[in-house]
């Protein structure tokens, strides 16, 4: 499933338990578990977001189909980005950019000034999309530190001017 150039796309805000981002996460599992298969006895899950926790999750459709997620996570102690992800035939195309910008986008709007977010040891595609994005690298933070694979990052947000406005 490749995005033909005819193709129009859109994002959306979903439910986080909607069909739709539901079947990318599923998607993203399935791909990432063969990564962590050989030492899956070392690793150390952390319990799932709830909906409840879901301030948005953004879905991108190349015509209906979706096709790339990521959501925004309200925790008590910060906002953490979830689940970004694109469908393997639609990568190359910027969506993984594009979703991040949504959540940054979403946080900046509710006046969050700084986003977490966790990957894997074995995600390299992952952790260079977030450097060359303006993450920073952080130690592990709870309930990440108890995961020898997990890699932590943290960005400040940075409100985007409003070129529109009239600069006297």
């Amino acid at each position: 499933m490749s995005l033909p150039s005819s193709a129009t796309l859109r994002w959306e805000s979903e439910n986080w338990n909607a069909a739709a981002p539901v079947r990318l996460r599923e998607l993203m599992s399935a791909e990432l578990a063969p990564r962590y298969a050989p030492d899956e006895h070392r690793r150390v899950r952390a319990p799932q977001p709830s909906a409840d926790e879901i301030v948005v999750t953004w879905v991108a459709y190349a015509d209906d189909v979706p096709v790339a997620t990521a959501s925004l996570r309200r925790l008590p102690d910060r906002h953490e980005v979830k689940r970004v992800f694109v469908h393997a035939g639609h990568r190359g195309r910027g969506l993984a950019r594009a979703a991040l910008r949504a959540v940054e986008s979403t946080a900046l709007g509710l006046g969050i000034e700084r986003l977490w977010l966790q990957t894997g040891a074995l995600q390299p595609e992952a952790r260079t999309l977030y450097a060359r994005e303006g993450w920073s690298r952080v130690p592990p933070y709870p309930p990440y530190d108890r995961n020898p694979y997990s890699v932590c990052f943290s960005k400040v947000l940075t409100p985007v001017p409003d070129s529109s406005a009239d600069v006297s």
